[in-house]
């Protein structure tokens, strides 16, 4: 068979053409597969292209994932992805973005975020979810928002958030209010004798013992926060004066008993205790620390590892 010169150049331009079109298939899986978000293509049957990132993030190799489907990985609270899912191979959703956990094969949990959208394919309907590791900036938000509320030595809550679940509490005019303020005795010498670790060590190991105190006790929805240096405070709603007293005589003989092992050697301390209950005289928060604070002073004066409850005036008292 005779070819000419226009059919040379034609059969030249078809393989360069094919060829051009291997090269390019081949530079976009490599591109797809340095992605730093997985990617999956998507029909309603399975999955029939995953990136690398996808088949790290769902703990697989890519070819394992091919006819798997996405809804399996889903972890039971993520249902609202699953609906996601549907909304892109319908086209109702538009691209869409949510957030949910997945686990993988290899069992690992990861948070992802996913970005849903349908593909213009002829014939069955596909997808392309775009998968994107956010777990180790979930963990440094939630760190960041623990933060926010509690104090970072010890784990108990931050003297911000005490005061404003009590005025939470205060906005109710008929809701019962007691306070427990505690502060380690001596504590100065504890530092100059231990060092500030060992302060540190005090520090944590009675805010250990007080919530294993609080979560037995059967006074619910208690509170407990550091509000100073060695200065810790104890909310109480709907509880009675004796019972704040009777709780804050637990707690004084539990602290007590700590042992610290620190460096410079080992220790033991003591706490002294101001308890006060809210009155219908009282307007503010701060009127009830007040009072909580004096009776602590005086536990302090009297000899210290005490529990004094503050005094009400007979007028006070009265309109109980």
């Amino acid at each position: 068979m005779f070819f000419d010169d226009d059919d040379c150049t034609a059969v030249n331009a078809a393989e360069l053409t094919r060829q051009t079109l291997i090269d390019t298939q081949q530079r976009l899986g490599v591109m797809m597969d340095v992605m730093p978000m997985g990617l999956l293509i998507h029909t309603r049957q399975g999955v029939i292209y995953a990136n690398q990132e996808a088949a790290r993030l769902l703990g697989s190799d890519q070819r394992e994932l091919v006819g798997r489907h996405f809804l399996d990985y889903l972890d039971a609270d993520s249902g609202h992805l699953s609906v996601q899912v549907d909304r892109a191979f319908t086209g109702a959703g538009g691209i869409e973005t949510s957030e949910g956990t997945v686990t993988a094969l290899d069992g690992s949990v990861r948070t992802v975020r996913i970005i849903a959208g349908a593909l213009p394919w002829e014939g069955n309907p596909v997808i392309q979810l775009l998968l994107q590791d956010i777990t180790d900036l979930k963990l440094i938000q939630e760190k960041l928002e623990r933060l926010s509320y509690t104090d970072e030595l010890t784990g108990a809550y931050n003297r911000r958030h005490a005061f404003s679940v009590a005025n939470e509490i205060m906005a109710d005019t008929d809701a019962q209010l007691a306070v427990v303020l505690l502060d380690l005795d001596r504590f100065k010498s504890v530092n100059d004798r231990y060092g500030h670790s060992g302060g540190d060590l005090a520090l944590t190991a009675l805010a250990e013992i007080a919530r294993a105190t609080l979560t037995h006790c059967s006074l619910s929805n208690s509170v407990f926060a550091r509000i100073g240096g060695e200065e810790f405070m104890v909310l109480l709603p709907q509880a009675t004066l004796q019972q704040a007293v009777e709780l804050a005589d637990r707690l004084r003989t539990a602290i007590e008993g700590i042992t610290v092992r620190a460096s410079a050697g080992t220790f033991g301390f003591t706490a002294s205790f101001g308890v006060a209950v809210r009155l219908p005289s009282h307007v503010t928060f701060q009127e009830i620390v007040s009072e909580a604070d004096e009776a602590l002073y005086r536990a302090k004066a009297t000899g210290r590892n005490r529990v004094v409850s503050y005094e009400a005036a007979p007028d006070q008292r009265a309109s109980e």
